[in-house]
């Protein structure tokens, strides 16, 4: 189960990485190199040997690669003076037929189909995770993806959580970018997106639903059925005189 998890993830990158003409490959590792947007700006798969390591932290040092590395445990980085560990995520799984609670549809939800939304959906994102989400990457996913769908929750005309649930090739949902502003919070905005994406993902029939969720969040999502598998961290390229711009948020 841990694979098909880390799976929907690097899939979601990879596809978002072609949509944009952004996406690198090779036989140690993938790319996707963005401007102007923290998100999906990183480097992943890695084939754990010394030799690829070698090889990214250098061309990241030499600002040919992004700096921001994402791998899966157990691994040895946390001792590298080149990385600086900034978050760990915990790999969970739903299966969605063992869903029996009703589920319910809040109708602040909305799917992002037209670039208004697209652009609120990126400022929300950005404010909610503290790193920057480009929306002309996001209106090129709503236009040109159908496997990536994308919602946004209002109140009042105001834009205050998002989330993005994406089908991989494995028939499996994973959840992505769940988040609410800060003024937002204590509302019940996240576990109301939360249920919207299920909802989405049992009627396109798919198996599993999927997510990463922060060390934080891990009961949150158990409270709904998901159980914890292996964590995926992300760790910072140690770059000199560059500046901290990563938050600890949920990528």
């Amino acid at each position: 189960m841990n694979g098909k998890i880390i799976s929907n993830l690097y899939e979601l990158w990879e596809q978002i990485g072609n949509l944009t003409n952004k996406l690198s490959k090779t036989d140690n590792y993938s790319t996707v190199s963005m401007e102007g947007s923290d998100w999906p700006n990183r480097i992943f798969n890695l084939r754990n040997t010394t030799e690829a390591l070698e090889e990214i932290l250098q061309l990241s040092q030499e600002g040919i690669l992004p700096e921001i590395l994402a791998v899966t445990k157990p691994n040895d980085l946390r001792t590298n003076p080149n990385l600086k560990f900034v978050f760990g995520q915990k790999n969970m799984a739903l299966d969605l037929k063992s869903i029996t609670n009703k589920l319910l549809v809040n109708p602040n939800i909305k799917r992002v189909e037209i670039k208004e939304s697209a652009i609120a959906f990126a400022k929300t994102a950005s404010d909610s995770f503290g790193y920057r989400v480009d929306p002309d990457v996001i209106y090129k996913i709503v236009s040109e993806s159908e496997t990536i769908r994308l919602f946004i929750y209002k109140e009042m005309g105001e834009s205050l959580g998002c989330g993005i649930v994406f089908f991989d090739s494995n028939n499996n949902a994973g959840l992505h970018m769940i988040g609410t502003l800060p003024k937002g919070r204590g509302k019940g905005i996240g576990k109301s997106m939360t249920e919207r994406l299920l909802i989405e993902a049992i009627e396109n029939k798919m198996t599993y639903c999927v997510l990463h969720a922060s060390l934080m969040g891990e009961s949150i999502y158990r409270k709904l059925g998901f159980e914890s598998y292996n964590e995926i961290e992300t760790f910072k390229i140690v770059r000199a005189n560059a500046p901290n711009k990563i938050s600890s948020g949920k990528y």
